[in-house]
Formats: C-alpha cells, structure tokens, sequence
C-alpha cells in the first residue's frame, strides 16, 4: 500500500498537513491517518499515492519522495507500505476549494510546525485514535526543531 505524508503550501499561511479522520470498525471509533490506500494492478507507489490523496482529500500534488516498502507490524503480517511525500500547492485554483471523491473521510489540515500539540488537543477534545505512523512522524517533527540541551561547562 501507500501512506501519504502531503504537505499543503499557501501564499501567506504555514505549511500544514494534510490528515484524513475516518472511522474504522476494528477499533469502533474515529482514527486520524495520513491519506492512504492500496496499490492498484499496473500502478506506481507514486500514481497510487497521488490517486488516493484526490479521492481522500481532493487535492492533487506533486510527488517529492517514495521509499522503498517498508514493514507495518512484522510480527502480525508481511502487510508493507510505501511512505511518498508530495507537496500540494495551495494557490492552485484545483486546490483552493477541493473536492473529495468520498464521504466517509473528514479532511483535517493541522500546521507542521506545531503538528504533535495540535494532534495532541484533538485527542484530548474528540477522543480519536491516531494511526502510529502519523503520531511518529509528528514526534519526529518536533524533536528535530527542538534546541539541543545546553550542557554547562564544568568549572573546576
């Protein structure tokens, strides 16, 4: 399958990304989850990534990155996904007002720069599940931008 880690530019706005709130009857509630889907006969990880971000979101984007497949959760199946970033340009007049192609998703754009507080405040408000891909990738963020911790000098 394919996950995809979409990042939403506008003139004057922070970058956000793009998220999809579904429900999903194993866990009988709501989960937050980068738009994703499976890999048609015949399609790319790439075609496959921007095909399900227009049915889900409605945006179209570009593809900036693809990885390799990676494992989900080796210990309970040989289920593998491709994680591909695209950037979604904002101005675009297809991407000012777009059009999911499903019902069943809620589109939810959080800023990057401060992803894991704000998925943090949906938690605690809507009581949702969020997938541990996106949860990582918010965890990630922020510690990449956090200053390191100033050791103090030892003065003998």
């Amino acid at each position: 399958g394919v996950a995809v880690i979409a990042v939403l530019q506008r003139t004057l706005h922070y970058d956000c990304i793009v998220l999809v709130k579904q429900f999903r009857p194993p866990i009988n509630g709501y989960c937050l989850e980068f738009p994703a889907g499976l890999i048609e006969e015949n399609e790319t990880a790439e075609s496959a990534a921007l095909r399900e971000l227009e049915e889900e979101t409605g945006y179209k984007g570009e593809v900036v990155e693809c990885t390799p497949a990676l494992c989900l959760d080796p210990g309970l199946s040989n289920s593998t996904t491709h994680i591909v970033s695209v950037t979604i340009n904002g101005d675009e007049a297809e991407n000012t007002r777009p059009k999911q192609k499903l019902e069943y998703v809620e589109v939810i754009s959080l800023p990057k720069n401060d992803l894991l507080q704000r998925i943090d405040e949906l938690v605690a408000e809507e009581h949702i599940a969020v997938d541990a891909r996106v949860y990582t990738y918010a965890l990630a963020l922020k510690r990449a931008t956090e200053k390191p911790l100033q050791v103090p000098f030892m003065k003998f």
